[in-house]
């Protein structure tokens, strides 16, 4: 019996996390390349993707780690690298004061971001991304061994 429950455990671990080698330097100071994550698939079926989380996604047809900017209804504006969230600078664009107008996102959009725009590419370049393409968040660095930084609020680090 408590070999059937470890199985059962197992397979239910299985199903809802997964690990995932961050590929290249987009992230860069938050992730480095060649980092081992573990992003966990089942919080977004009970709950919807919050900002400042860094998530996995199908981006540009490739799954991709980036950080979640805006949510559906937020207000984004882009010049360039430089983003505003409902007419707040991410100051790590490069934005600051004021932005333009900007438009809304679609239900069901959220805009994701690379950290080091120079190195990647993200909603600035592919649009907002649909919520069913959002497919987990990352949970736990599994090597090397170091805590994964807390989630980004407004423009800075929390």
């Amino acid at each position: 019996m408590a070999l059937l429950l470890l199985a059962a455990l197992l397979v239910g671990a299985a199903a809802c996390l997964r690990p995932v080698r961050v590929a290249g330097w987009s992230m860069y100071p938050l992730l480095r390349h060649g980092q081992l994550l573990l992003v966990e698939q089942l919080s977004y079926r009970l709950r919807t993707p919050r900002r400042g989380e860094v998530v996995l996604a199908r981006l540009g047809g490739r799954e991709v780690l980036k950080l979640l900017a805006a949510l559906p209804g937020d207000r984004v504006a882009v010049d360039g690298r430089r983003v505003w969230v409902e007419g707040r600078p991410l100051e790590w664009t490069g934005a600051q004061g004021q932005g333009p107008p900007g438009q809304r996102l679609p239900p069901d959009a959220y805009f994701l971001l690379s950290l080091a725009a120079d190195v990647g590419s993200d909603s600035r370049r592919w649009g907002p991304v649909r919520r069913r393409d959002v497919l987990g968040r990352a949970w736990l660095t599994l090597w090397p061994p170091r805590p994964l930084p807390p989630p980004f609020r407004g423009g800075r680090p929390s």
